[in-house]
């Protein structure tokens, strides 16, 4: 199956309103970051460390709910180390 030719499986422009899409928090030398595919660049949430990256995610999550606290189609993973 070509998924690149069937509607279903294309992405929606960047220009298009999405509320349900995925992004990821990262620690990059000791500076959190959001990596998310409908933004040009990635978004710097200020210090983190390998102990505190967990919360310091977190916080930027809850920022997120904040914005619109009726909102409940949210899903949260951790991926970490065994």
């Amino acid at each position: 199956m070509n998924f690149n030719l069937n509607p279903v499986f294309q992405a929606p422009g960047l220009d298009e309103k999405v509320d349900l899409h995925f992004i990821a928090f990262v620690n990059v030398e000791g500076d959190l970051y959001e990596l998310d595919g409908r933004k040009p660049f990635p978004i710097a949430h200020g210090k983190t460390t390998e102990d505190s990256f967990l919360e310091d995610a977190a916080e930027v999550c809850k920022k997120f709910m904040a914005r619109d606290p009726q909102e409940l189609r949210f899903t949260v993973v951790a991926l970490s180390k065994a």
